[in-house]
């Protein structure tokens, strides 16, 4: 390379540095397995994979993801080879993590006929509940002293962290557990579809015993692509376009 290239190879080098954006690619993105409308199985689609695809599209980012089990999300960058995992909780872990991306309302539900009365979590304990794998990490300090693995506990006959979220839901329409506990906009999708194979139409009670939101971000590998990526988060919430896919999704 003569010294006039070398030149102004260090000049592009030095404006992209100086600008902070990353090369835009392809972009190998790491999605959990089936929970619509987030994620629909392996037809790369769903309310998270186009938030996903759109906020990186707009530095000009192109992805392409594999699906893992839920369980396995949060340690995809160092085991899976992937330049993000998406709908992951921020750990001290050496990725870098997005704002946050994806918000969950999650409730305790059972049928209305058994007239199960829970005021608190510790009122779950003696009552069989299908949850989503990793659930223990993900509601709260209470919830995670009360069903945090432990070989030892009496509960783990009753109490079920399910990689899938359709079978969750069917565990809880065919009766075998008493408590669901899962995201209101998952539920209601799921009561919808299951309809078709299994009795939905009974009368539920939601049981708010997670009072706060549950916020979820995006691990990345490299920081300017999470950088960019909030970029383009940001830019779907200024202009509405986050909304219009939820609503696309939901209503």
């Amino acid at each position: 390379m003569n010294r006039t290239r070398w030149r102004a190879f260090l000049a592009g080098m030095l404006l992209l540095g100086a600008t902070g954006v990353a090369a835009a690619g392809e972009l190998l993105i790491a999605h959990g397995l089936d929970k619509p409308p987030f994620v629909f199985g392996s037809e790369q689609r769903g309310l998270e994979v186009d938030l996903m695809r759109e906020a990186l599209a707009f530095k000009g980012h192109t992805m392409r993801f594999v699906h893992v089990p839920n369980k396995r999300l949060q340690v995809a960058i160092q085991t899976a080879g992937v330049d993000g995992a998406a709908t992951v909780r921020e750990a001290a872990d050496g990725s870098f993590y997005s704002d946050d991306f994806i918000t969950f309302e999650n409730y305790a539900i059972t049928r209305r006929s058994a007239a199960i009365r829970l005021d608190s979590v510790v009122d779950l304990k003696g009552h069989s509940i299908a949850a989503w794998q990793n659930a223990y990490r993900d509601l709260g300090a209470d919830f995670e002293a009360a069903f945090k693995p432990d070989p030892k506990a009496a509960y783990l006959k009753s109490y079920f962290e399910l990689p899938s979220q359709r079978s969750q839901n069917l565990m809880f329409w065919h009766g075998r557990a008493e408590v669901i506990i899962v995201d209101r906009t998952i539920f209601l999708w799921y009561r919808k579809e299951l309809a078709k194979e299994v009795d939905t139409s009974g009368d539920v009670v939601f049981h708010n015993l997670f009072p706060r939101r549950t916020h979820f971000q995006v691990a990345f590998k490299d920081r300017r692509i999470r950088d960019d990526f909030n970029e383009g988060l940001r830019h779907l919430r200024e202009t509405g376009r986050y909304q219009q896919l939820v609503d696309a999704y939901i209503k």
